[in-house]
């Protein structure tokens, strides 16, 4: 096959799924209630835990389980997807991935700081406190290392004769590797402040989709025009792009 050098991409989102249900009713505070929903919504989303986010939704362990399973697919295909990374195989390197995502999303630090009452409308608002990991920052220089030395194996022809799933796989397996590093002792950005109204509907509250995603995208810090150096970009040849396709929306709400 005729290989084309890979390059870092802006972190598109490739789905968007809603993944926080409605709350009902406790016989707690309503700043209590609304503090412990946000926290145990992230908690599902991105640690798997679910007790707390159970008992405030009212799901089963197998929805609430769903509901952790899509976050990490969707954070999985955000990965594969910055770092240019093809599904050409039977689902391996996405399965990879996927426990990568897990690894780090586990590591996953928040926090509600406060809970702002608007008495004249009673209206609530929680201030969460976002510490972005920094798993992609502080692998970038080795990352981008690693980029350009298998863009100067492709050069030389070492993959003239791989198949598409072994040229992808083992760029695949050279990045997983880098972020693997860093599981153990992960760290963190500057803190991110979000003021993220609670939304009232009957007996029932939510978390506005464009909200959550708003905190999805403070979890892990992620450049906003990664850079490679040019020998990373150049084509070897082919036509064809390395680019990620575009990202698809699908939005769907859970109610």
């Amino acid at each position: 096959m005729k290989s084309v050098s890979k390059k870092l991409t802006v972190l598109f989102m490739v789905f968007t799924l809603t993944l926080s249900m409605t709350g009902c009713s406790l016989f707690d505070s309503k700043a209590k209630v609304y503090s412990r929903y946000a926290v145990s919504l992230l908690d599902i989303n991105y640690k798997n835990q679910s007790k707390d986010y159970m008992t405030l939704t009212g799901v089963s362990q197998k929805d609430a389980e769903a509901v952790y399973v899509a976050n990490m697919d969707y954070q999985a295909h955000n990965l594969m997807n910055y770092y240019g990374i093809k599904e050409v195989d039977d689902g391996t390197v996405l399965s990879e991935f996927y426990y990568l995502a897990q690894s780090i999303f586990s590591n996953a630090k928040y926090e509600v700081t406060d809970v702002i009452h608007d008495k004249d409308s009673d209206s609530y608002t929680l201030e969460i406190t976002i510490y972005p990991l920094d798993t992609l920052e502080t692998t970038y220089d080795q990352i981008v290392s690693y980029i350009q030395s298998f863009n100067s194996r492709v050069d030389e022809g070492d993959f003239n004769n791989t198949t598409e799933v072994d040229y992808e796989t083992e760029f695949a397996e050279g990045i997983m590797a880098i972020l693997k590093s860093t599981i153990d002792n992960p760290g963190y950005m500057d803190p991110v402040v979000l003021n993220v109204p609670i939304q009232p509907s009957n007996d029932y509250y939510y978390i506005t989709d464009e909200d959550f995603l708003k905190i999805d995208r403070a979890i892990l810090y992620i450049r906003e025009n990664p850079s490679t150096p040019e020998s990373s970009i150049e084509d070897t040849g082919d036509n064809s792009s390395d680019d990620p396709e575009a990202p698809v929306e699908d939005s769907e709400t859970a109610e």
